[in-house]
């Protein structure tokens, strides 16, 4: 028996060849895609940290949020900060899996010895291979040492007690869709308990107080209200550097969060508003990961010696 497959020959024979309406060669394709990535982005997302680095420096901005330019090496007192966080999240994610999500009474106050030792060995291994470097000139890892350590005993020593018997609800967890005046606000929490039917959201601090903490402080307290919806919500920041009373506390009204809206609105307006984003040279420009693309900031360092530890230095920019 014989088929007929006329038809499928008249159909092929009735297609049409759709051509491209704009035909470009692969030089053409990648000047085009060059033009967009020089094109400033309308900022949509915020957050407390990009805010803080472009306060401190546009150009250093531009690099990290808009180019996403590789770091050529990490600061080790950023990696410090994020080796502490670290390993406190680590007992946390412990705790909530094989505590029933309690907090207990720790009877071992150097818990966190044998994580540290782990991390240190890593952190020399990073120094030796370049990824992470010390700065300040004739310096010595050692001091770093003592400094997560001293951050952890001092975590375990008045952060911990105050949060026995706490449930945890969270452990680095994101802020939700959370938006002030159509900007969508990122971050992380560091750690969310709740005691007593109230939420308390904690973020443990490794550097010194500074002014922009109060910015931070709100933008995490209405997120965590609008996340977890719990109307009974406190916000606490932990210095784990200082010696005397370590905790700061806040809770923020209506009319602060309409202040706030209008804050990010600005900021956002402000970076929008850029053709170009300028640096601003500083001491810090010994501890930005994108100095060797920055004529400016090198320049700079020719003539300004990076500090010795004995000079108080804010390192907020990129931590």
């Amino acid at each position: 028996m014989s088929t007929d497959l006329s038809w499928l020959k008249r159909k092929q024979r009735s297609k049409r060849v759709n051509k491209p309406f704009l035909s470009v060669t692969p030089t053409e394709a990648r000047s085009f895609c060059a033009i967009l990535i020089d094109m400033p982005q309308k900022v949509t997302r915020l957050s407390a940290t990009k805010i803080s680095t472009f306060e401190q420096c546009a150009k250093y901005y531009e690099f990290q949020y808009v180019h996403r330019a590789d770091r050529s090496f990490t600061p080790v007192e950023w990696e410090v900060g994020s080796i502490v966080h670290s390993i406190i999240a680590k007992l946390f994610r412990q705790i909530r899996d094989k505590q029933r999500g309690t907090v207990p009474k720790l009877g071992n106050t150097e818990w966190y010895r044998p994580l540290l030792t782990d991390a240190t060995s890593n952190l020399r291994l990073q120094i030796d291979e370049g990824l992470v470097r010390i700065i300040r000139p004739d310096e010595e890892l050692k001091p770093y040492e003592e400094q997560m350590n001293s951050a952890l005993a001092t975590f375990t020593a008045k952060a911990l007690p105050l949060l026995e018997d706490h449930k945890i609800v969270g452990v680095e967890a994101d802020l939700g869709q959370f938006h002030l005046d159509a900007i969508q606000m990122d971050g992380r929490l560091d750690l969310i308990t709740q005691s007593g039917g109230n939420l308390f959201v904690h973020d443990w601090k490794t550097g010194a107080r500074r002014d922009e903490d109060a910015r931070q402080a709100k933008i995490y307290y209405f997120a965590s209200k609008d996340k977890y919806r719990q109307p009974a919500t406190t916000f606490t920041l932990y210095y784990l550097a200082e010696s005397g009373d370590i905790v700061a506390s806040y809770t923020f009204g209506q009319e602060q969060r309409a202040v706030l809206s209008t804050e990010i609105a600005d900021i956002a307006a402000r970076i929008n508003a850029l053709d170009t984003y300028q640096p601003r040279v500083s001491v810090l420009c010994h501890w930005c990961p994108y100095r060797p693309q920055c004529d400016e900031g090198n320049a700079h360092m020719s003539s300004h010696p990076a500090p010795c530890r004995k000079d108080q230095i804010d390192l907020g920019l990129g931590a």
